[in-house]
């Protein structure tokens, strides 16, 4: 699989498969989040892997799901593993919330690669979370990445007005994505 084919199938996941992710799996996305660049190379960022069913299902209480369509998957439809990206503000960092966006970016890129889904989640209780998975109190949790083997059908509406994301009658989920000639400004901003 080629960057740009990744690039074109990577959509946030929020309907998965009831099938365990495999633990080599998750270490090679951290692995690939710790190749992503990090502000004067600090690398202020560390990771719990989630792959315990308990622990998943406990974490996924403390998320938030699909918030333009009010609806939360099913127990037999949510992640079967979860990334956290921890930000360690002790390695006085320089960019923190790039790192963590350019090293979820480089986990749900690979996820794609290993046919997984990704969905990066930034609606969270984090001191229930941080309890739950023993993090210490110096450490800030900025994300979770759910990860699991995708269960729905994902089309991208290039040519709409809208933002908000939906589910048609078949049950295809619709993600709405600005044109590129609507966003793209040529050499200065009224050109």
């Amino acid at each position: 699989m080629d960057v740009s084919e990744a690039i074109y199938n990577r959509r946030s996941v929020r309907k998965f498969e009831d099938r365990q992710v495999p633990r080599e799996d998750l270490e090679q996305l951290i692995n690939y989040a710790r190749l992503a660049p990090s502000g004067m190379n600090k690398q202020p960022l560390e990771f719990v892997a989630v792959d315990d069913p308990k622990t998943e299902r406990e974490l996924f209480d403390y998320t938030s799901w699909a918030g333009a369509v009010d609806w939360s998957p099913a127990p037999d439809e949510r992640p079967r593993a979860y990334i956290a990206i921890l930000i360690n503000p002790e390695v006085d960092p320089a960019t923190e919330e790039h790192d963590a966006g350019l090293a979820s970016a480089n986990i749900c890129l690979g996820a794609v690669e290993k046919g997984l889904g990704s969905c990066i989640l930034g609606a969270l209780e984090r001191e229930p979370i941080k309890d739950l998975l023993d993090i210490p109190d110096h450490l800030v949790l900025d994300l979770v990445i759910g990860l699991g083997y995708p269960d729905q059908e994902i089309e991208v509406e290039s040519e709409s007005d809208r933002i908000d994301y939906w589910w048609d009658d078949d049950g295809t989920f619709h993600v709405p994505k600005k044109p590129v000639k609507k966003i793209m400004h040529l050499n200065g901003w009224s050109n």
